[in-house]
């Protein structure tokens, strides 16, 4: 078990008030509308939760990975779409380009994200490449006055809502696969369209489109870090994607699990509560334990992660876990609840929809097998024996 200390608990505690007073209550109705909360979005920045695991001289709150996906535990167990927003924003760009970006790029606008003044997201899909994420036909050309930026992204996070996008593009003509660099592009450049937003089956809340440049001309010092060697960054950024991915999934899933338990305990049926029933408090007690071992290994492995282990292989395991785990706490909270768990925007059936999605997202779960086998096999054997 991972046990808390006492400031973790009390910003465990912090996180719970806030969602349940200002998150939870809007949510069917949010979720029904299938507008952007722009709203709830500016009070969770202002209540400086972007800057969680950034030091107090960057803007932050001083805090660390680990409590940083406590957060979005805490607030997808409110409403995933938001989950989907912030996790985005704070570690896939914000924590990832921390120490590669520049001096002018920290001063206009990591400091400003980090003090949720800027919201950003992290651009990476592409049509023809989809889960590869370095089958990249997205160009950056350089020339004297900066880049010329042409091609897509799809399948995006916060596309038409963020104020900025971290994206890869090729930026070498040979065949290396991995000749990619990353840049920042400020969603205002000359060329930039949102030319598709994507209706998805959940997450109605969480904008998701395709983002085009086309000519876009980017100053010099949008490169983050080295040119053509973008390679690092964006599995650094999937990797911490993946645990925020995780995060979002116990949140969702523990969510799933107290609707169900409240509702099992005061539904009756011919004088008893239906959870007097094993057909249904045998599922609510697989719901506790799965959330458990998820949850667990949630923290211990953003813990190990903040420290600067490589944890490459766990986060994989973790949100291939998590995922799939919240997937079926969901299902079964849906059955346990009856023709009421299938109601359109009620609590269950959001949750049973935007769980779909949480195995796709950063990395299908097909990809996380192929992180771990790899992992495993490529190995030293004794490392591996040493590992388990």
């Amino acid at each position: 078990m991972y046990y808390l200390n006492e400031r973790q608990l009390a910003l465990k505690k912090e996180l719970r008030s806030f969602v349940d007073s200002e998150i939870a209550p809007l949510a069917a109705k949010l979720d029904a509308s299938g507008v952007y909360p722009a709203e709830l979005v500016r009070r969770i920045c202002e209540k400086g939760y972007c800057g969680l695991p950034f030091p107090r001289e960057m803007g932050g709150m001083g805090y660390g990975v680990l409590e940083t996906a406590m957060f979005m535990e805490e607030l997808s167990r409110g409403l995933a779409s938001l989950g989907f927003v912030f996790c985005a924003h704070i570690l896939p760009c914000c924590y990832t380009v921390r120490d590669f970006v520049s001096e002018s790029q920290r001063r206009e606008w990591l400091l400003p994200a980090i003090k949720g003044d800027k919201l950003l997201t992290f651009a990476i899909t592409e049509e023809r490449g989809g889960s590869d994420a370095f089958a990249v036909d997205t160009i950056a050309q350089r020339r004297p006055d900066g880049w010329l930026l042409n091609g897509s992204k799809c399948w995006i996070t916060n596309a038409g809502v963020a104020d900025g996008y971290v994206i890869n593009a090729r930026t070498s003509d040979n065949s290396r696969r991995r000749s990619v660099s990353m840049f920042y592009v400020d969603a205002a450049t000359e060329g930039l369209e949102i030319t598709k937003q994507e209706n998805m089956i959940g997450l109605n809340n969480s904008p998701t489109g395709t983002v085009t440049f086309k000519d876009c001309l980017l100053p010099p010092d949008a490169l983050i870090g080295a040119e053509n060697e973008g390679y690092k960054l964006v599995k650094a950024a999937l990797n911490w994607g993946r645990l925020g991915l995780a995060a979002v999934s116990v949140g969702v899933a523990q969510s799933a699990f107290e609707k169900s338990v409240e509702f099992s305990s005061s539904r009756n049926n011919y004088d008893r509560a239906i959870s007097s029933y094993q057909g249904v408090s045998f599922p609510i007690a697989e719901m506790y334990t799965n959330i458990t071992i998820a949850r667990n290994m949630l923290y211990h492995v953003a813990d190990a992660a903040g420290s600067g282990m490589n944890v490459t292989m766990d986060m994989a395991a973790l949100k291939l876990f998590a995922s799939e785990m919240c997937q079926k706490v969901c299902s079964n909270a849906a059955l346990i609840h009856g023709s009421k768990g299938f109601d359109s925007h009620s609590d269950v059936e959001r949750m049973l929809r935007d769980s779909q999605l949480f195995t796709v997202a950063e990395g299908t779960s097909q990809i996380c097998k192929v992180v771990i086998s790899n992992g495993i096999y490529n190995a030293d054997p004794q490392k591996i024996s040493e590992k388990f």
